[in-house]
């Protein structure tokens, strides 16, 4: 067997297989005897039917099944011989094979080339360190009694205003045919928080309780509601109650009500959740600045069809996210694409270097661990283990599974070595400054 290697750029290759005629005959001979044992023709017992008749009746197949071992013979000996670390072949292009002469064929194959990594052990690297203020507390303290508030009608007035919850019952229309998804009955929405249509809002202002409304709007090309988007709507809109909030006082009721024995305890279940997501924030900037740094100091080359297909994924995500939130996306714009472009490049880096470092330190993830974490993950779901296992298994998803978690080990490996310096993170005034500046 030998090869001539053309190069096409230090990520691929064109590999030219000469295959000689013993090693065909031989395989030839293979494939014809694996036939022979599962051939059921009347007249002979299975297993037993002569050679020749077998290569007669399953000539095609044995063909195709000598070419694609022929193939994948070569290029597992063509990586073990020029210590290529192949990771996609393409353009395959094939001679006519026969048994009784030599075997060629090109391909294109795609390797991720030899790299040495930098220092990474001594990485120095920064962790943002995030203070908890008076406002985010109140804030917070504010948000709580707010998901407890409740509703009541104003009985003094009769005209709506920024501000007022409004009951509505609501119906559109699109050339006198009723459109389903947009009927709304009984329906709450506060005024002024920006979360109709401004028209739409600007008629219900301009209403009083018990007035109906006849109007046409155009809504936006973006609207989730497909048969809407981008028309001009009939709408027909009836204000039935003006509302507004009630938000609980602080008192022994209150407390009683969430659980929770007093106003200080409250105040302290507060302060550790903030806290807690604080610090969970700051472990997000310090792995941030250590994926930077890494990506920033190592330059090799690696197949860009890694990212092309690592992009495709990330399109893909971002359209499911936008669907469940009930917007459609068909065509992504300028900005997303170049966000996603960037993301991919990124991951597709930082994960060979996650696995070169997981080869060099011997950072490995067992199959039990991989289980533990299935088992784990079923519970938070509320779903029987077995099950959960079951589908990663059917799915080839296992090792998805076991590469997160080696990324995992190898991430917690580098902070402990790391060289860390706390910094005082910026006010959120101070970072859009930094932002405006940069954009400029």
């Amino acid at each position: 067997m030998s090869f001539n290697i053309e190069e096409i750029s230090n990520t691929e290759k064109l590999a030219k297989v000469v295959i000689e005629k013993s090693l065909v005959k031989a395989n030839h001979d293979s494939v014809v005897k694996l036939f022979q044992k599962d051939a059921d023709i009347k007249g002979f017992r299975k297993g037993k039917v002569p050679l020749n008749v077998v290569e007669s009746l399953y000539s095609k197949q044995i063909n195709e099944e000598l070419k694609s071992r022929l193939i994948n013979i070569s290029v597992r000996d063509l990586s073990t011989e020029k210590k290529f670390n192949i990771v996609r072949t393409s353009n395959l292009e094939v001679q006519e094979l026969n048994k009784e002469s030599d075997f060629e064929f090109k391909i294109n194959i795609e390797i991720i080339p030899e790299f040495k990594l930098k220092e990474y052990k001594k990485i120095k690297v920064k962790k943002e360190v995030f203070k908890l203020d008076k406002k985010d507390f109140n804030s917070a303290k504010e948000n709580v009694l707010n998901n407890f508030a409740k509703t009541e009608e104003v009985s003094k007035r009769k005209k709506v205003k920024k501000g007022d919850y409004v009951e509505i019952s609501f119906s559109g229309f699109l050339n006198d045919k009723e459109i389903e998804k947009l009927k709304r009955d009984n329906a709450i929405v506060q005024i002024g928080n920006d979360s109709l249509i401004p028209d739409i809002e600007k008629e219900i202002l301009k209403l009083e309780k018990g007035e109906e409304s006849n109007f046409n709007v155009e809504y936006p090309k973006d609207f989730p509601i497909e048969e809407a988007a981008s028309k001009i709507i009939n709408c027909k809109l009836k204000i039935i109650k003006i509302l507004k909030k009630v938000v609980p006082k602080i008192d022994n009721d209150f407390l009683q009500k969430i659980g929770i024995a007093s106003e200080e305890d409250l105040d302290k279940r507060i302060n550790d959740d903030l806290n807690a997501s604080l610090e969970q924030k700051s472990i997000s900037s310090l792995r941030k600045n250590l994926f930077d740094k890494l990506i920033d100091d190592n330059d090799f080359d690696f197949p860009q069809s890694f990212v092309g297909d690592e992009k495709i994924r990330l399109e893909q995500d971002y359209k499911n996210k936008m669907n469940q939130q009930g917007i459609k996306v068909e065509d992504l714009d300028e900005k997303t694409q170049s966000v996603i472009a960037d993301s991919a490049f990124r991951n597709v880096k930082i994960a060979l270097i996650f696995a070169e470092i997981s080869k060099l330190e011997k950072i490995f993830v067992e199959n039990n661990e991989v289980e533990d974490y299935l088992k784990a993950f079923a519970v938070s779901q509320n779903t029987p283990p077995e099950k959960v296992i079951k589908y990663y298994k059917e799915n080839n998803l296992l090792e998805d599974v076991r590469v997160k978690l080696t990324d995992e080990k190898v991430i917690n490996f580098l902070i402990e070595n790391a060289d860390v310096k706390e910094v005082k993170a910026d006010s959120k005034e101070k970072k859009e400054k930094k932002e405006k500046k940069e954009k400029k």
